[in-house]
């Protein structure tokens, strides 16, 4: 059959999309996450020994969070002001998670730096970047960079964040995603330094962190309307031929 040079450009072109699209088909299912929140989540908390430490305010080793800020949503920018003017016995409402650990809250922020407690004004931490990460719909996974994760307990600031190069650290949260659900659970472990004190002491402790809500994706790339463009053009021309070779 004989097609017009307009029919054959546009066969050509849209080929070229299709091969474009099937070379990158090993990334087509990695995102950014455009944006998340907490719903819950649990600590956990080894000591010095590497023995799981009860909490007395639980009367177990792993403690939920009982707090959750009205902002969650970590890639979204949120800056935490570290506990400013509180004093330690305060839970922080707009901390993004806190929990009682041995009578007193703990509160906990990202930044790049900490903005100070009651005891300083100008804090302690150095933090990190906003946190980011990656969602894949087809290994159904999460990763996070939270190296800017800090937290805050009885006028004390720790780093409890990703990334730290001490061969315990985890170097990302990861966990699972459901692309439909858009539900994730992921985790990871830190340590706390041993300003901290108690069950710290004398060298540091050792703390797992799981977070659970839900995770975007940032909107779809450009390559994917191009690729759903181009097959609807090759279904087209499909029809044109069948519609043409019957008459």
């Amino acid at each position: 059959m004989f097609l017009s040079k307009q029919a054959q450009l546009r066969l050509a072109f849209l080929t070229s999309v299709l091969g474009m699209m099937l070379t990158d088909s090993v990334n087509a299912a990695t995102f950014s996450i455009g944006s998340m929140n907490i719903t819950g989540g649990t600590y956990t908390v080894w000591d010095s020994s590497g023995v799981q430490v009860i909490n007395p305010n639980t009367g177990s080793s792993t403690s939920p969070f009982t707090t959750i800020g009205p902002v969650t949503n970590l890639v979204g920018g949120y800056i935490g002001n570290g506990g400013g003017g509180l004093l330690f016995s305060t839970p922080d409402a707009d901390s993004i998670v806190g929990g009682l650990w041995f009578g007193s809250p703990f509160n906990t922020y990202t930044a790049a730096a900490n903005l100070g407690d009651d005891l300083s004004s100008v804090g302690s931490i150095s933090g990190g970047p906003i946190p980011f990460g990656i969602v894949d719909d087809i290994s159904g996974t999460i990763s996070m960079n939270l190296s800017s994760f800090f937290g805050n307990w009885s006028n004390i600031d720790f780093n409890i964040g990703t990334g730290k190069n001490d061969g315990i650290t985890s170097t990302l949260a990861t966990g699972t995603w459901n692309p439909v659900t858009r539900a994730y659970t992921m985790s990871w472990i830190s340590t706390v330094d041993s300003s901290v004190g108690g069950p710290c002491l004398p060298t540091q402790c050792t703390a797992e962190f799981t977070f659970v809500g839900t995770a975007n994706p940032v909107p779809l790339p450009a390559s994917f309307w191009l690729l759903s463009s181009g097959l609807m053009g090759v279904l087209a021309l499909a029809r044109r031929k069948r519609s043409f070779t019957s008459t």
